[in-house]
């Protein structure tokens, strides 16, 4: 007897599932960006996406897994970025310096995608904590640690987690109010940080 055939669509290699996810997620990306999160239905991005819905959710279990997704791509161009600066050849608190400036240009530069991650509707900014904290992503904010590392006072009386919780936030901060409220003149963000990391850093030319 001839041998039957499988019914339905045949299965796809890992590499063409991780291409038809990142497809997807780029064109609810744009919806999101344009439309709002809220206002887009999984049967609405299937269409867009000239897929079922049920194929759809073969994909993503529920719109927020397409966000996350969306969000860990944002994060991991930000920190390969960042780790390049991290390895350069640069003394070590110019390696922290560019580093620093250069997450708060990421965010300042592609504001679309502050505000998608921090800033979207009908999302919460425990839904962005739960997002970091079970993901790679958090692990990769130790690089701050490392560079921190590099150029701190070893006898200081502030502990290495403070240090870094503080720096963190202070670059958070930086780039929350220069994309969210871009009409005050915060000044040079290079100013801003300079300031910061004097407060952090022990005096130029002390050893560390």
């Amino acid at each position: 007897m001839p041998e039957k055939r499988p019914r339905g669509r045949p299965s796809k290699s890992p590499a063409e599932i991780d291409q038809e996810r990142r497809r997807i997620a780029a064109i609810a990306g744009g919806l999101f960006q344009n439309e709002g999160v809220a206002g887009i239905s999984m049967r609405r991005l299937a269409k867009e996406a000239g897929v079922t819905p049920r194929t759809l959710y073969a994909y993503f279990a529920a719109k927020r897994d397409i966000l996350q997704h969306i969000w860990a791509t944002f994060f991991v161009d930000l920190f390969d970025q960042i780790d390049e600066i991290a390895q350069s050849n640069r003394p070590a608190r110019e390696r922290l310096r560019a580093a620093c400036l250069f997450y708060i240009d990421y965010w300042e530069t592609h504001d679309d995608r502050y505000n998608l991650v921090f800033m979207a509707d009908s999302v919460s900014q425990s839904d962005v904590g739960v997002f970091l904290d079970s993901s790679a992503i958090a692990e990769r904010y130790a690089v701050f640690s490392h560079l921190l590392d590099g150029v701190a006072d070893s006898d200081s009386d502030t502990g290495d987690l403070t240090r870094l919780n503080a720096l963190v936030c202070a670059l958070d901060g930086i780039a929350h109010n220069k994309v969210t409220k871009s009409y005050y003149d915060w000044g040079s963000s290079k100013d801003m940080l300079d300031t910061i990391l004097a407060g952090l850093l022990p005096v130029e030319g002390r050893a560390a």
